[in-house]
């Protein structure tokens, strides 16, 4: 399957709007490689189905993502991933696997983080929708105290665990969570969200739906003092709403020549700090 196309459909499937409703809550984990029968079955389908790839904004982090040469590349999207394709391949996915791209948003986030390693470091970070983790990485290696990498899937989870163990990240620094943290903390008690001093959000406002829940909830967390950083091709969700209004510029990058090809129609992702109206700062 053409990747362009497979983007555009992961963008629009309902189990990315998932991550706002019915999700039960979960425990933190701190970072470990795992032994439990199940972690290992995980670990060795994402290891089966991806390739430890630098092509991307920020080759200092390497990353096993679902590239061309991937069996699960060319399968329909939504079909059900724990079936057999034409060749034979099992993925063994029950959800999509949308923690197997480094969507451009993501990779403009992880590049300001790597270049501005001084707002990161000795910081409490979380990254909401973590994916891949290459977010939750980098503010790890430019120095950050505390790393929380959340995301509804759990699988999403393990490749974090999995890409932060490939870039020499041990120790409890990083810890993981399957939370449902949007609209958590600040005005609702939520100790996850509320020690955190910067939240990264990296190529989630993917429509007008999600943003109409995630921007109340980050002008909370901002009023309760934390950093807010989002990185963003320019989706319907930051661009058709008043979230731009509140956004400050931090950087701007050009997009390399395979991931445009890989998103169509986006050239360039943008780096915001969401900033509260000056008579409530």
């Amino acid at each position: 399957m053409n990747i362009r196309l497979c983007t555009c459909t992961l963008l629009k499937s309902s189990r990315r709007v998932g991550f706002l409703r019915n999700t039960p809550s979960t425990t933190l984990y701190a970072n470990s490689s795992g032994k439990d029968s199940d972690v290992i079955s995980v670990r060795g389908k994402i290891l089966s189905n991806t390739v430890l790839s630098r092509q991307h904004m920020t080759p200092e982090i390497a990353l096993h993502l679902i590239t061309p040469d991937c069996a699960i590349y060319h399968q329909p999207v939504g079909a059900g991933h724990h079936n057999s394709d034409n060749s034979g391949a099992d993925t063994g996915f029950s959800a999509d696997p949308f923690w197997g791209f480094f969507w451009p948003g993501g990779q403009a986030l992880t590049r300001f983080i790597l270049d501005t390693g001084h707002v990161f470091r000795g910081k409490t970070v979380l990254e909401v929708g973590c994916g891949c983790g290459a977010s939750a990485i980098a503010a790890l290696l430019v120095g950050a105290t505390r790393v929380i990498a959340n995301d509804i899937d759990p699988v999403a989870l393990q490749a974090t665990l999995l890409n932060a163990e490939r870039n020499g990240i041990t120790g409890n620094g990083l810890v993981v969570s399957s939370d449902n943290l949007i609209g958590q903390g600040a005005d609702e008690t939520h100790q996850t969200v509320d020690r955190c001093e910067v939240v990264l959000i990296g190529d989630l406002f993917y429509d007008t739906e999600i943003a109409a829940d995630l921007h109340p909830w980050i002008q909370r967390l901002a009023r309760a003092g934390a950093e807010i950083y989002i990185g963003d091709p320019g989706r319907h969700g930051i661009t058709e709403t008043g979230v731009l209004s509140q956004m400050e510029l931090r950087a701007r990058y050009e997009l390399p020549a395979n991931v445009c090809l890989e998103n169509s129609g986006f050239s360039h992702a943008n780096v915001w700090q969401f900033r509260l109206p000056s008579d409530e700062a």
